[in-house]
């Protein structure tokens, strides 16, 4: 069959079908891959040039032979423990879209320390193509040891906006915003904070937010309503949040907590003083995680999708490879994923008394 044949059957022109065989920019990547797999259909694979390969989900490539993406975990012995609260529904979502899309993942756990024997690890994995990276803040340290492994990183959930690093985040602008805008539609006008005092990227950005957002709703910004519980032991936290509270002039009538473990560990400091949610003062948590259902009253907060975040790790990496070989090269790249408020019981509605 000629290629201009080739073409009729398929409802293309004589151009785009040369495009395909022969391996050329010029069409897009789901055209191509759409044609390639029906020329395979037909069994016309000998028309294609040595250049020209099937789309990587089509090919009958065994698990061993099929390119690797490592996911990096940097941990630190000292960090707090109820990120990793957050972080499995991204693994497993990435799991998912390397396996749907035949890539091989591979989990490797980093220190901040340092890692002199990386590159070897990411080697030993076999073809390694891309890399996830798990961290709550990027260091240059880090960014000089991926920038040896010569394969294109993307980071979950933390960014540089001074440094060229891409990232997949969650949309934190659009929480904080959605959760003060709600609350303020719910008749609060004086707001709280609860924080965790930790340099995650994630949660200084969500506490920039929340600065700008009673800026632009004017609404007054008071220092007094800021509660952090710091470091201390639990118990210490419940302590640390009761004192503060008392030394407060004014209570505020509600508070935004940077995630849920910190709204339910202010709910029960709250609640052993006596004060009852959201009678006497409203809260809502952020990420939205189960613990937001199993506490009374129910949790209001701000949903993020974990799960999508992982697999869109993995999109971005395949959307860096075919820029690469399209001749782009795009050195910092965010994706902001959305969110949504999910109202409970937690809230109080002022417009109404």
């Amino acid at each position: 069959m000629k290629a201009k044949d080739l073409a009729k059957k398929l409802g293309v022109s004589p151009a785009t079908i040369s495009l395909v065989l022969n391996n050329k920019p010029g069409i897009s990547d789901s055209l191509r891959h759409s044609l390639l797999e029906k020329i395979r259909e037909l069994g016309c694979e000998n028309m294609l040039s040595s250049s020209t390969a099937l789309p990587r989900e089509n090919q009958d490539s065994s698990p061993q032979s099929r390119p690797v993406i490592v996911y990096l975990i940097y941990t630190n012995f000292d960090e707090d423990n109820d990120r990793f609260a957050f972080y499995p529904a991204v693994l497993e979502g990435a799991e998912m879209e390397a396996r749907d899309s035949h890539y091989n993942l591979v989990v490797l756990h980093m220190s901040y320390q340092g890692n002199r024997n990386l590159k070897r690890l990411v080697e030993d994995t076999g073809n390694a193509v891309g890399a996830i990276v798990q961290t709550y803040h990027i260091t240059d340290a880090m960014l000089a040891d991926l920038e040896s492994l010569g394969i294109p990183c993307v980071f979950v959930d933390t960014y540089r906006p001074d440094r060229n690093v891409c990232s997949v985040c969650v949309n934190n602008e659009q929480g904080i915003f959605a959760a003060v805008e709600y609350l303020k539609n719910m008749g609060h006008q004086n707001l709280g904070y609860v924080y965790s005092g930790k340099s995650n990227d994630s949660l200084l950005e969500r506490r920039r937010c929340f600065h700008q957002a009673l800026r632009e709703y004017g609404l007054a910004d008071r220092r007094e309503n800021y509660f952090t519980a710091g470091d201390a032991a639990e118990a210490e936290e419940f302590d640390i949040l009761r004192e503060l509270f008392r030394s407060a002039e004014r209570l505020p009538t509600a508070l935004v907590a940077e995630n849920d473990r910190l709204a339910w560990r202010a709910m029960k400091a709250l609640q052993r003083e006596g004060l009852k949610i959201p009678q006497d003062i409203s809260i809502i948590g952020f990420d939205d995680r189960s613990i937001c259902t199993m506490v009374e009253p129910n949790l209001t907060s701000v949903r993020n999708y974990r799960h999508l975040m992982g697999r869109e790790c993995v999109a971005m990496l395949r959307n860096l490879q075919r820029n690469k070989k399209l001749g782009f090269h795009i050195p910092s790249l965010k994706l902001e994923l959305p969110t949504a408020l999910i109202p409970r019981d937690s809230v109080r509605d002022l417009t109404k008394e």
